[in-house]
Parts: structure tokens; sequence; C-alpha cells
């Protein structure tokens, strides 16, 4: 059986409809497109410096006269490019997706041949933690905001995007699962991700308690290890 007879229908649904009504809330939002090298570094300024308000503060610290002070532009430098608060969101939202999606396919498609259950986690899954971490203001977007319906329809697609992709994987280490069970692997894979995930959101906090997240992510990662080789490993 090939790969694509695997493979769940729902997906090109759900890409269709995402980047349609994420095409026209782009259009509704943005005030102007950057023209040039001058342009684009002005947008991304206003993007980066909001990300950075978004991961000290929430979506509350967001404001264009914070914004602009912080990044050392006019206010009225804002609102040339986005028009409101909301549209600074939707457009770090999609970079960030943008991102995530490509950062996350990359690892999840390295080779792995040759390597044993742990060590294949640790290439896959580092590359895609360094990006959680990289980018902590994320966390905020990726579920979406009130009025931010395009957002949680993105992340709901990347996420989409993160399960197939695992399934790929899953194919290449052992070719003839399956299909069943191979969705199964791939879900509680995902699972385990998305928790080692929620641990780098609740870094802080569990810091703050005592502990320490590096030990847990590790420890999670010996579990989708030993996970991966009860069930994909030679009996």
């Amino acid at each position: 059986m090939s790969k694509s007879s695997h493979r769940q229908p729902s997906r090109n649904k759900i890409v269709k409809s995402t980047s349609v009504k994420e095409d026209h809330q782009t259009s509704q939002t943005t005030r102007r497109s950057p023209s040039g090298e001058r342009g684009q570094r002005r947008r991304d300024l206003i993007l980066d410096t909001a990300a950075n308000l978004l991961a000290n503060g929430g979506v509350e610290a967001i404001n264009t006269n914070a914004l602009a002070e912080r990044a050392g532009i006019s206010v009225g430098s804002v609102y040339q490019y986005f028009s409101n608060k909301e549209a600074i969101l939707t457009a770090l939202g999609e970079r960030y997706m943008q991102q995530l999606s490509s950062n996350t396919v990359a690892a999840l498609q390295q080779d792995i041949s040759g390597l044993n259950f742990a060590a294949m986690v640790d290439r896959v899954i580092d590359p895609m933690i360094d990006f959680e971490r990289k980018h902590p203001a994320f966390r905020y977007l990726s579920a979406g905001n009130e009025g931010q319906i395009s957002l949680a329809q993105a992340a709901q697609q990347v996420d989409h995007e993160i399960l197939m992709t695992i399934y790929d994987l899953l194919l290449r280490v052992s070719p003839d699962l399956n299909p069943t069970q191979g969705w199964q692997i791939a879900r509680m894979t995902k699972a385990l991700y998305k928790a080692m995930s929620y641990l780098i959101g609740q870094e802080k906090e569990i810091h703050n308690d005592g502990g320490d997240v590096d030990v847990m992510i590790a420890q999670m990662k010996r579990m989708m290890a030993n996970y991966l080789e009860e069930n994909l490993g030679e009996k």
C-alpha cells in the first residue's frame, strides 16, 4: 500500500478553508504591503516588537502607543502598515505559523535511518523544542484569541500537518505498518510532543516551584522512545 493510500482525506479541505479566510482577513486588516527593503525592515521591526511585548505581558500588553515607544518609531508609522491591534496579531500569527510549519516538517523529515528510537526522538524533537523556546510569544497565538478565528484555524492546520508528517515518518521506520495502528501511534506521539510544548509554556512557573523543565522534557522523550520501541521495534 502506498503512503498516499494511508492518508486521511480531510487535509485539503482544511487547507482550502483556512487559506480563503486568512486571505480575506489579511486584505481587510493590513494597511499596505511593505515596499522595498526599508519597508520590509520596518514591518519586521513592528512584528518583532509586538512579539516581545506579547511574550512578556500577554495580548493585553500590545497597543499601538506602547509598541511605537518600544520600537522607537512613531504611532503613525505603525498605522502605515497595520490598521489596529488585531491586524498586528494576525500578521504575527501568520508569520509564526509559516515558520512553525517549515521548522516542524523539516525536523520530522530528517534522515533517521540506522538510528535507535532514543536517538531518533532526539534528532526529531530537539529542533521542535528549540523553536518553541525561541518564540515564546507563539503560545499566545497558537490557540487563537478572541476575534482571531483565522489564527485558531491556522493552528489547526499546522497541528494537522504535524500529525500527517509524523505518520509519514512512522511509515519510513515501519513500511508495513497497519494503517489503523499507524494513526494511533502517530496521535500518541503527537500528544507526547504537545505535552513537551505545554511544559515549555509553563517553564517560569515550573522553575519558581523548584522544577526543571529540561529534566521533565528528557523524561518525556524517554517515554516517547520507549513507546515507539514497544510498538514499532522488532518483535
